[in-house]
This record gives C-alpha cells, structure tokens and sequence, in this order.
C-alpha cells in the first residue's frame, strides 16, 4: 500500500513528492501492461486482428452488446471495436477485411455500424453523421466511405475510395498453403492486376513496431485499416526479404515500399533488395521514426514523426512524392596479414556516411551501453544525451588522438596530406548526427556542391571531439579534405581505430578501407510543391 507524503514548501519534500508522483505511475504503468485479454488467434483468412485497448480515446461503444465501453478490443483490419466479454461474439457475428477472393472482378460494400471517425460526412446525402451517443450509422472497411442508418446506398460496389491506386483488393490475391518448419502457413502465390482500377500502383508498407517509442506498431495497425493487411507487413514477424518477394509477383507495375523507421531499417531493407535481385525495384519512401533519421531529413521526410500528421497526410505526400536516384556505396575492407595469414575480406553497404575516429567512437560506447542496458535507451530524447554524454567524455579522454599519423588517405588515388585530426567522416548525405550539414558547416565559406546521387563523396575532417562538437552546434567548420568517386583509408600495423557505417560500429584493426559506388535506387523524395 502506498503513503502519500506529507508535502511542504521545503525543497527536499517537493522532491520527495515528484519521486513518489513517478514511482507510483510507473507501477501502475507496469501492472496494467501485464494484464492480457484471453484474445483468440486469427483465422488469416477472415478472422478479426485484435489488440488490448486500456483507454479508448473518445466515446466507444461495443458492436456487440452496443453498450459504451472505456477499455476492451479494437480489429486494426477492420476498425470494430468490443467490450472484453464480447470478443468471441464479435468473431462469429461480423466479418473481417478478406485477404483473398479469388474468382472475382469486383466486391460489395463491407460495412461496419457504429464508432465513426470524427467529423464523418454520409456520402449519400452530405450531412454529418455518427454524431448520436449511441452505435449507429456505418463505415465500409475498404473505401472508407460513411453513410446514415436510414440512407439507401444505390450502388452497392465498391471502389476502394480515396486510395484505391494503392490498395491491392483481395479479389487479386491468391492464397496457398505452405510448410515452414512443420507448420502450415498461409501465403501469397499470385496478385492479380485489378482491370477496375486505373493508374495502379500499390503500396507495400514495412514497419519496425518497436521504433520511435513503439510508434511502429501504431502505425502497422493505422495502414491495417486502410491498406489490404498483406500490404502491410511486421518486420519482426516476417524479414524484409520475404516481403519484399511481393514485388516478384508484379513485375511489370511500377510499385511504392514505404518503410517506416530509422536509418538501420532503411539500410536493412535496401541490404534485403540487393539479395533478392528484382526485375522491377519499386520506388521507396522513409517513414521517419528513429534518432537522427539522416537519410529521411534528405529526402523531405522530416527529422522523425511523432503522430503529428494522420494518415490521411501520410498517404497524399506518398502519392505526390518525385521520384530521385540516390547513390549506394560498398565498403571493402581488406585485412592485413598478420603472422602472415589474413582474415577475409569484409564487404558492407553504405547509405549515408562513414566515419573513423572520434565520431565513430562515441557511436561505439552509445552501441556498447545499449547492448548492455536497452532500458537506458527508450526514446530519442534519452538516446540523444547519452550522444552528448559521450562526446564530453571523449573530450577529455582524446583516446583518437593522432589520428592523422596512423591512417592514409587517398581520393581517386590521390594521396592528401592530413593535418592533425582526431576523426574522418565520409558522406554520401548532406545530413550528419541528426540533421547537420557538415560539408557546409557554417555556411559562411563557398563549397563544391554536394549531392546524393552524382557519383561523389565528400570527405571531412575533425580536430577533436570539442571540435565536433562546435561543428555540431555551427559554431567551427569541419575541415574539409576533398571530393571523390572512390575513398581509400590505410591503418597502419598494430594501429586499432574505432569505425562506423551508417551507424553500426565496431573497433577496426590495420586494414585497407575502399569506399566505391555499389548501385543506385529510386527513391521516393518529399514533393515541396505539394501542401
């Protein structure tokens, strides 16, 4: 049983009170996150997709028993909602969205009564509807359309509404059954073209559910509900490279991938589409949600979404967004011998930027606590001060120091002779730790311009991690080494250096570091003249 402090205007005691404030919320907070709903598993052929709601956030009323309800389920394929005692009533009596409906060229209306979004409009008669406190009135689980209780729909077909260009309708998909490790799993052999649908191109959306605060999840239910949930795909439950075999079964349509979360999802994703090697790459978007979102900044997709915009607003910039090539990198790196045998060659991927020395190093200890204590690292805000609490003690460590005596540089074959640094960055992107602009630095000096998909790295250099740290807050400019299509680093023998590609680090020993072109993808660019 908790006692409630007694509380005075005396310092310590206010404290006292906050830290009881917050040690209670975070008991109840946990208590109630054990509490389970006896849910029952999915029929993925027509069974509801149910998740636990503690809280519904506005008037809810159970499509059961019609009863308002605070907590109980909600289907996040097709929007109905239920008290706990209702769930497996709900099952038997109101159908889900179908994945497949082989056979046909077109399908009815699926309605769904009561719970309508805010400010709905019938579409038969143009008022307001679902405003009474009661269930009443309908919303189609497809087009998304609404319409009274007492309003006559005349043509019962549905057209997938607003979005229809990207949904793939389940009269296209064909479904068979396949053996994974003794278990029987449905899977997609065949989409079909829907003939209905003009100027089709749909949409696959891949979604890390633990990023941006667990913000992953909330929006894999979000394009459930708009999407056909075959379009919509867990990365924790299925890899990017079994997804992305979606695409092999269209290859002749020109299809969208929006992948939501940070830049290592971005990068896993793009790994998983050299593997798989399709005829026709779709065009792909970034769904900002991890810390520094570099890759997402570039291409107009903001610093990292929290919510803000519905996905009404996600969809309309998806479907006017331009389509730009942007440059892939490989990084080769050859081991040297030592008691004359050498490791195997190491071959990575880059996106956005490599780097040696005092940045990578801060990278490294941020990657090394995190191993250790995920609790520590829940939210960018957290992620980004142990980022600084890093760099200061680097500061004072200087554990990259003459870095410029242990490493050679050479762009295109070109040998640069290096002042006295601490740390190298190359990048592909304008974008660096979270959004700065580190060929530019300050912008008080004129720079070569600097661009994702001509073909040239720019080359950095810093000083120390104060230095970086100045650069970070445009205080100094970087130091800045040249251009170049290829980049080549030598660490000397005996000589460790911390490294990092996109933001996965490790300690390097003596090596030769090769950067050179890998491909090039289309990719989906933030329309700036589109509101």
């Amino acid at each position: 049983m908790f006692l409630i402090p007694e509380l005075s205007s005396e310092p310590f005691q206010i404290f006292l009170w906050i830290a009881y404030i917050f040690t209670v919320t975070v008991v109840v907070t946990v208590l109630r996150s054990r509490r389970k709903l006896d849910l029952p598993v999915r029929d993925v052929t027509k069974g509801h997709r149910w998740y636990q709601v503690e809280i519904f956030p506005r008037p809810t009323f159970c499509s059961v028993c019609e009863e308002h309800i605070m907590e109980g389920a909600h289907c996040d394929s097709c929007g109905i909602c239920t008290d706990e005692d209702c769930v497996h009533a709900a099952d038997k009596l109101f159908p889900c969205k179908r994945l497949s409906l082989p056979g046909r060229t077109s399908m009815d209306h699926v309605w769904a009564r009561g719970n309508l979004p805010l400010c709905s409009v019938c579409f038969v008669c143009g008022v307001q509807c679902g405003m009474n406190p009661t269930l009443c009135d309908r919303r189609c689980i497809w087009c998304q359309r609404t319409v009274h209780d007492c309003c006559a729909v005349e043509d019962k077909r549905c057209d997938f509404g607003h979005y229809r260009s990207m949904i793939i309708p389940p009269y296209s998909v064909g479904l068979q059954l396949v053996g994974i490790r003794g278990r029987r799993h449905l899977s997609v052999s065949k989409l079909y073209p829907p003939v209905r649908i003009s100027n089709w191109s749909p949409l696959i959306v891949f979604a890390n559910p633990s990023s941006g605060n667990n913000m992953g999840e909330h929006l894999l239910r979000e394009f459930r509900e708009v999407l056909n949930p075959i379009q919509v795909i867990d990365l924790h439950s299925l890899s990017p490279t079994a997804g992305l075999e979606l695409f092999r079964l269209l290859p002749t349509y020109k299809c969208r991938l929006l992948v939501c979360g940070g830049d290592g999802t971005v990068g896993w994703v793009l790994g998983a589409l050299d593997r798989v090697k399709l005829q026709n790459q779709p065009l792909i978007g970034v769904l900002p949600l991890g810390t520094g979102n570099d890759l997402a900044r570039v291409q107009g997709w903001g610093e990292g979404f929290v919510g803000e915009k519905s996905l009404d607003e996600i969809l309309t910039d998806i479907a006017h967004a331009e389509v730009t090539p942007f440059d892939r990198w490989t990084v080769s790196i050859i081991h040297q011998r030592h008691f004359g045998i050498r490791r195997p060659a190491k071959v990575l991927a880059m996106n956005n930027y490599f780097s040696m020395g005092c940045d990578a190093l801060v990278a490294l200890n941020f990657h090394r606590q995190r191993q250790t204590r995920p609790e520590l690292f829940t939210s960018r805000l957290f992620n980004k001060f142990w980022y600084f609490s890093y760099g200061a003690i680097d500061v004072l460590e200087q554990a990259c120091v003459d870095l410029h005596k242990r490493v050679k540089l050479e762009l295109d074959g070109r040998t640069v002779n290096l002042p006295e640094l601490e740390g190298i960055v190359v990048l592909n992107i304008s974008s660096w730790a979270g959004g700065f602009n580190l060929w530019s630095g300050t912008g008080e000096e004129d720079v070569p311009p600097a661009s994702f998909n001509d073909g040239i790295l720019e080359v950095v250099g810093l000083h120390s991690s104060f230095h970086m740290g100045q650069v970070r807050i445009a205080m100094a400019d970087p130091i800045r080494l040249g251009q170049a299509r290829v980049v080549k680093l030598t660490l000397q023998k005996g000589t460790k250096m911390p490294v990092q590609v996109d933001g996965e680090p490790w300690e390097q020993g003596s090596a030769t570091v090769t950067i050179s072109l890998r491909n090039r993808v289309n990719m989906l660019k933030k329309s700036e003249h589109h509101d």
